[in-house]
């Protein structure tokens, strides 16, 4: 096990978490993967490595039509996905066919940006809703329209979650929410969240936590920040600044994994994998996963 992995909250070699401590576990996963093309090797090795049963990308950046369907069917997996070029995208990718699929919220244009997509899939005697989401990174609190777009879709996920699910049921929140939550999840510096914080950059601003408090206060839970309430757990480094190589490492915590109460309380283990993101030419994120006891 490498110091990484520690860090991660991993207990030994990963190897699918199927079994933990005698109890059946599955794995779900959340990886701005940044170009599914690009990057393939490090979802190839996050498949082998955790054996997932399911993972929602952010960023895919292809059209459907070029979604690499047969290779994922061929490790095992179906995948559900909502891409265009370039820009944007995500998919699920699960051992089970969902029962339901979502593309984009309700109130969306068909051409809206594609960023988020949700499954309903058979959970033991039960289902569980997953929602995957890219959200806007919303650049700076002056932006005119990107800053807007960022609030517009907290607010069009705390409507989707009122009228499509309830917090007594099976729901899991997971994507790139480009929001860094607390304190212990800036890691760029006091003088650099000093500055960003002056010139209204975006992911940590007063009122882009309260618009994360908010979809968490309709009731779901933050499950890796309550198994690691010390470790920073960062999931995001920036290329330019070469954060990831730097020590202390510099990120953020924007990665996240948000889960109602029914499977909050099957929660097992939780992490970030920093093992993914050292690899050859990476995704600027880490994969951020949790394993939950199956009902």
């Amino acid at each position: 096990m490498s110091g990484d992995m520690a860090m991660s909250g991993c207990e030994g070699a990963p190897m699918s978490f199927a079994i933990m401590a005698g109890v059946s576990m599955h794995t779900f996963v959340t990886f701005n993967i940044n170009g599914i093309r690009a990057h393939w090797h490090q979802l190839e090795e996050l498949l082998a490595k955790y054996q997932p049963w399911l993972v929602g990308l952010q960023e895919t950046k292809v059209v459907d039509e070029l979604f690499p369907v047969d290779a994922l069917s061929a490790l095992g997996y179906h995948c559900e996905f909502h891409g265009q070029k370039g820009h944007y995208g995500v998919a699920l990718i699960s051992r089970d066919k969902p029962l339901e699929v979502q593309k984009n919220f309700p109130a969306e244009e068909p051409d809206a940006q594609r960023r988020m997509i949700a499954a309903t899939y058979s959970w033991g005697g039960t289902t569980i809703h997953v929602i995957n989401g890219y959200f806007p990174q919303g650049e700076s609190r002056h932006h005119p329209t990107k800053f807007p777009a960022k609030r517009r879709y907290y607010q069009d996920l705390c409507d989707y979650l009122d009228r499509k699910c309830d917090p007594e049921d099976p729901v899991v929140v997971m994507g790139d929410m480009n929001v860094a939550p607390g304190e212990l999840d800036v890691g760029i510096g006091d003088d650099n969240a000093r500055r960003w914080l002056r010139e209204g950059k975006c992911c940590f601003l007063p009122e882009e936590r309260e618009w994360l408090h908010g979809v968490m206060e309709w009731g779901l839970h933050d499950g890796l920040r309550h198994l690691h309430p010390k470790d920073p757990m960062l999931s995001w480094f920036d290329y330019r600044s070469r954060g990831f190589q730097r020590e202390p490492r510099r990120g953020l915590r924007i990665d996240h994994i948000l889960l109602t109460a029914p499977v909050f309380h099957s929660l097992g283990q939780a992490g970030v994998d920093y093992d993914i993101r050292a690899m050859e030419r990476p995704s600027d994120h880490c994969p951020v996963w949790v394993a939950l006891a199956t009902p």
